[in-house]
């Protein structure tokens, strides 16, 4: 685990600087190294410094990609890193293996909590042993998926994409699916007597307004949690489209959208999304109230 967190940073360090010869040196690391992946599930430390159980079979997605290159996201990961302050409350919407959940927990500390939401089952099973490996107690994981209302759904696996790509929304017919059940956020923030939330990220494969529309209690608060949605029309969508999603978050709800200047994958700055058609074709969205932008501007850092 150490030479492959050694490999990483060497290769983060090529990339992030680009000296001469970068792309050859990037090339002869991996023809050398990371040629003969390994078979099934490896325990990693990550660039940020804590570890992952990952299978970088999944050759589409976030385990084969840190395997390879220790992050992922890591324009998204640099903005958490300037919003999020110690006993802050992170909800954290289709977990995934827990990365976003894990590094969100580090930076809230002892005093703050995640939930961690995750329906599918396998998936739910690694981002517990990763919640575990971490000896992370401030997170709580629910095998439960966010929607509009308590119901309960079907959740389809789409390894022909990655692990994450499980969707309730979109699906090839022979799929496997599992029976899950759908709470609301508001429900479960009642429930276990959380008064608010100071971030929402909610990546969910087309389900992302069914877990707004759940969440209007906490939404309308004056002290409504910033949000990371992902925001994609390269997939189906659950009942809305793009000009509902930015109609509901400006319109409804007074919130001001931010994309990445690159991507989500590349550290950049955030810039405003004025009009729907400038919403990314696939990225993760940050929506502000102006509260929000107030406190954030004294580091300018991240705009």
């Amino acid at each position: 685990m150490q030479k492959l967190h050694f490999l990483h940073q060497i290769k983060s360090y090529l990339t992030d600087n680009k000296p001469l010869g970068f792309g050859k040196a990037l090339k002869l690391i991996d023809a050398l190294f990371f040629r003969n992946l390994p078979e099934g599930e490896v325990l990693i430390k990550v660039l940020d410094g804590f570890q992952l159980y990952i299978n970088p079979k999944y050759d589409k997605g976030i385990e084969r990609k840190l395997y390879l290159t220790g992050s992922y996201e890591k324009g998204l990961l640099k903005v958490l890193d300037i919003i999020l302050k110690p006993g802050d409350v992170v909800v954290d919407a289709g977990a995934n293996i827990g990365l976003i959940s894990v590094f969100c927990a580090l930076r809230v500390g002892e005093k703050g909590s995640v939930l961690s939401f995750e329906p599918h089952p396998e998936t739910f099973s690694i981002l517990q042993r990763n919640i575990t490996v971490n000896k992370l107690s401030t997170v709580r994981a629910f095998k439960q998926a966010l929607g509009s209302e308590h119901s309960f759904a079907k959740i389809y696996s789409n390894l022909q994409i990655n692990r994450g790509a499980a969707s309730i929304v979109d699906f090839l017919e022979d799929s496997p699916a599992f029976d899950i059940e759908v709470v609301t956020l508001d429900g479960v923030l009642n429930q276990n007597s959380i008064s608010r939330i100071n971030l929402l990220k909610i990546d969910v494969e087309g389900f992302e307004m069914e877990v707004l529309k759940g969440a209007m209690d906490a939404l309308i608060k004056d002290d409504s949690p910033i949000l990371v949605v992902e925001c994609s029309n390269t997939r189906n969508n659950f009942n809305y489209s793009m000009v509902d999603l930015f109609t509901f978050l400006t319109q409804k709800l007074g919130y001001q959208i931010f994309k990445f200047a690159i991507s989500k994958e590349k550290i950049s700055k955030l810039v405003p999304v004025k009009r729907v058609e400038d919403l990314p074709h696939h990225d993760n969205i940050i929506a502000f109230k102006p509260f929000h932008l107030q406190n954030l501007s004294k580091n300018p850092s991240i705009f």
